[in-house]
């Protein structure tokens, strides 16, 4: 048995103006939403990598600490470690200033706290390192 097709209204085919509308706000948000993503992961990366560059510098600053131990604790506490970091170049952050603080210059072991600061995007930022040291 064979249908005729006479008298049958065909559908129109495609996508109306309402459902283009739709579709191109849907991926413009979706759009916009990986934009800011990706711009918060650009300034995550930076935070990390300038915490980073601090810690190493507090590190590098506590060896030089361990090392001139040797020849007495009255020399690392009579050193300048800030002018120390500034000659060894550590000092690569925007604004960068180590500074070094004791709890007992006279104890052994004694309590280095050593600070890193640096201004990031216009805001203040800090990493401290705290560690004993004993003459060797």
């Amino acid at each position: 048995m064979i249908k005729s097709l006479k008298g049958r209204r065909m559908e129109p085919r495609g996508l109306t103006l309402m459902e283009v509308l739709i579709t191109l706000t849907v991926f413009v948000t979706a759009i916009l939403g990986l934009l800011a993503v990706y711009g918060n992961l650009a300034v995550m990366r930076e935070t990390g990598r300038n915490l980073n560059q601090a810690m190493s510098d507090a590190r590098t600053v506590l060896e030089g600490m361990r090392q001139s131990s040797g020849s007495g604790l009255s020399s690392v506490t009579g050193t300048n470690w800030g002018t120390w970091a500034q000659q060894k170049n550590l000092t690569s952050l925007s604004a960068e200033a180590v500074t070094v603080s004791y709890g007992n210059v006279n104890a052994d072991p004694l309590n280095v706290t050593v600070s890193v600061a640096w201004t990031e995007r216009g805001r203040a930022r800090s990493a401290t390192l705290q560690s004993f040291i004993t003459q060797r």
